[in-house]
């Protein structure tokens, strides 16, 4: 079993990218200090091999409020930063995802377990 925890939210994917003129895609400085800021916090916390086997992973978000957020777009940025920090090889190995959001006034994290996965026999 592997924990991690971040101390902020994860930026929701669809926010990430900002189109140019003449197309040109980029990243807005925010989510560029954001993914070099979780990614630094993962290696500091996982210093293992990268996974490469079916995982199931229970996430936590600590909201500070009840403002609507798009959790699964939150979810995709946290596969990718959790593929750049090297903790995973690729996030279609994630077989089984719980997804918890906790409200807790005035505080904001992501808690996150991952377990190699365990296929359910009753279903």
């Amino acid at each position: 079993m592997i924990k991690l925890t971040l101390p902020f939210l994860p930026v929701p994917k669809s926010n990430r990218y900002l189109r140019k003129k003449g197309g040109k895609v980029f990243k807005p400085p925010r989510v560029k200090n954001w993914e070099v800021r979780a990614i630094w916090e993962i290696k500091q916390q996982y210093t293992g091999e990268k996974i490469n086997k079916p995982v199931s992973m229970q996430v936590t978000f600590i909201l500070p409020n009840r403002r609507k957020r798009d959790i699964d777009n939150m979810l995709k940025s946290l596969w990718d930063v959790l593929e750049k920090a090297g903790v995973i090889e690729n996030d279609s190995q994630i077989y089984k995802i719980t997804t918890i959001k906790k409200f807790i006034k005035g505080q904001q994290g992501t808690h996150i377990i991952i377990e190699e996965y365990q296929e359910d026999a009753t279903v």
